[in-house]
């Protein structure tokens, strides 16, 4: 297992919104504006997801599954390439399906991430179904944005 933060970006939310129907996740979350401060210091900053606006949200397992486990780990490609844990792939689905629903312009912006330089790579824009669809086969890549729509 590799610890990869879990981030979304609920594009044009203005308040903060946590699902409550998952016990075994925690969120952190940070209202992001155009006058906003980097997400990240200068080592990890990653410009275009800096840029949009609304709520940035982090989630995380619970601590006594969090040590033991992650949503993601390195897909059969090898690393930068992950994919989601079988035993969490409904949880993020669900996580991002209420991101979806939250967003007043119902687009959410991923950025899986390690500590490492970013590439500043942002995809086109996807469904969720399609999203899930490549990480479920291993197709996405750590410290890259990608844009869903739904």
């Amino acid at each position: 297992m590799i610890l990869i933060d879990f981030g979304v970006i609920c594009r044009e939310q203005k308040r903060r919104e946590i699902p409550k129907n998952l016990p075994k996740v925690r969120f952190e979350s940070h209202i992001r504006k155009e006058t906003s401060d980097a997400m990240y210091d200068e080592y990890y900053h990653f410009e275009a997801a800096d840029k949009l606006t609304g709520v940035w949200y982090l989630a995380w397992l619970t601590d006594d599954i969090f040590l033991e486990q992650s949503f993601f780990d390195i897909a059969d490609k090898g690393s930068p390439w992950i994919y989601v844990v079988p035993e969490w792939e409904k949880t993020v689905k669900e996580i991002l399906a209420f991101y979806l629903k939250a967003s007043p312009i119902h687009k959410i912006a991923v950025l899986p991430r390690i500590q490492d330089r970013s590439e500043n790579v942002t995809h086109e824009e996807c469904t969720l179904d399609e999203f899930m669809d490549k990480l479920r086969s291993g197709d996405i890549r750590w410290n890259e944005l990608y844009n869903i729509v739904g």
